[in-house]
């Protein structure tokens, strides 16, 4: 959907005689001083053709192929600012299966932890994980060689793969958003169930899988057009096969659908979420600081009676209502972020993709700057999906339990269950006195383990 494997090949751009110039030349900027000029590929060509009728020689240089394909292997090797690329690459595989496969068995270990919206958080982790395990090596590798090493089949693989994961990123965050707009807004006309959810799981691959499809039919592995008798499978792109102008249509429809539109519909229902949240007024949330009880009595008055202090009356509604919002408070902030992190994270990808394929920028590799956003905008997507588990970890207390859980078991080889033989009960006590003046009603919190 993205092709970002596709814009990473920019060698493709360049003649053969250009990068054999440079590699010759010992320039120091090695590819980035490539050119895409047609007059100077079209003279290089002229240039060659005259070189090898004249000299008998099958390249400008009078190579032979062994020298010919050192040069090569010479020019994709990596330099220097691409390894921060590497180690940006190896960073966000680790912590992204890691983490997503925390997400998973934190849920499945924890009945109470599978409700609608964290079986939704589950089927986007599972979504990123798989990104991150199939297409992350593969675009590490071209991006960084400017070549395609798994042939036909695993370019097809690999792209629609991708496709799949970033439809199904954005199909199941819109149903997160609409799920909470429904219970929160409008929590008579609509009832949250699992059944539903896993139902709307299905539903979201489903679209997600037919919708890559294109990817599967048009993408091939494009091999370079070396001088003939040389062959080599080096930089060699994966890429779609039909035109640039169709691309460039197909784009437009992916960006609109699985972008633009997502994304404003997000925007609108977290808005109104957060109106309906925020503006309620929590009972007792101005009475944070809860004292003890304390009865103050004068020394002049006799022993209390029985019903001085009358027997406390259980305010467990009013907590309840202020626990449930301040949890939804707490939800809410930390979909938005998912949210607000997943329009960064692909933002840069569709623009590029949009202005490559409509000729708005020319990706010539001479354009140092141009070519490290382009491979920015490439490692932002898989930085998105392992970026998702660290929210979490932050932004949820039950997250962050059932991940330390998670660490203990597998650490130690046991299941550690803190948070789950014990159950914390808050409620409000209020005593009060009518008989004495100086007996007055104050408010507690009661913990009960």
């Amino acid at each position: 959907m993205l092709n970002s494997t596709s814009e990473s090949g920019l060698a493709v751009d360049s003649t053969i005689y250009d990068i054999i110039s440079i590699v010759l030349g010992n320039s120091s900027d090695g590819w980035l001083n490539l050119t895409t000029d047609n007059a100077t590929n079209a003279t290089n060509a002229t240039n060659a053709t005259n070189a090898t009728n004249t000299t008998g020689c099958w390249n400008e240089y009078c190579l032979d192929e062994d020298e010919y394909e050192d040069l090569l292997t010479n020019h994709i090797k990596p330099v220097a600012f691409e390894w921060v690329f590497v180690a940006l690459y190896v960073v966000t595989f680790v912590v992204g299966l890691v983490g997503n496969a925390l997400v998973c068995f934190a849920v499945w270990q924890n009945p109470n932890m599978r409700t609608v919206t964290n079986v939704f958080i589950v089927n986007l982790a599972v979504g990123d994980f798989l990104v991150i395990l199939i297409c992350l090596p593969p675009t590490l590798v071209q991006d960084v060689t400017e070549t395609w090493f798994l042939g036909t089949g695993m370019c097809k693989t690999v792209l629609y793969l991708q496709s799949t994961s970033v439809s199904v990123s954005v199909l199941t965050l819109s149903a997160i958003s609409v799920e909470r707009w429904w219970a929160i807004c409008y929590p008579l006309r609509f009832k949250s169930t699992l059944p539903r959810a896993r139902k709307i799981i299905v539903v979201i691959w489903g679209v997600a899988l037919m919708s890559a499809l294109p990817e599967v039919i048009v993408s091939d592995a494009h091999p370079f057009e070396f001088p003939k008798p040389f062959t080599s499978n080096l930089l060699t792109t994966c890429k779609p096969s039909w035109n640039e102008l169709n691309q460039g249509i197909y784009q437009v429809i992916v960006a609109v659908l699985f972008y633009i539109m997502p994304m404003v519909l997000m925007a609108l229902t977290y808005a109104h979420i957060a109106i309906v949240l925020w503006r309620h007024e929590i009972p007792g949330a101005e009475k944070k600081k809860k004292r003890r009880i304390t009865c103050h009595v004068s020394e002049q008055l006799p022993a209390l009676p029985e019903q001085g202090c009358r027997k406390p009356m259980l305010d467990g509604n009013r907590n309840s209502q202020e626990d449930q919002i301040l949890s939804r408070r707490k939800a809410a902030r930390m979909l938005i972020a998912i949210v607000i992190v997943f329009g960064i994270c692909y933002l840069p990808v569709h623009m590029m993709s949009l202005l490559r394929y409509f000729k708005v920028i020319e990706f010539s590799v001479n354009d140092p700057g141009l070519l490290v956003l382009s491979l920015v905008s490439h490692w932002l997507p898989y930085f998105n999906s392992a970026l998702n588990p660290v929210i979490y970890n932050f932004m949820s207390a039950k997250f962050r339990k059932e991940f330390k859980a998670a660490c203990f078991c597998c650490f130690y080889g046991i299941r550690s269950r803190p948070f789950r033989n014990r159950r914390e009960h808050t409620f409000t006590m209020t005593f009060s006195n009518s008989n004495y003046s100086n007996c007055h009603t104050e408010e507690v919190t009661m913990n009960s383990i």
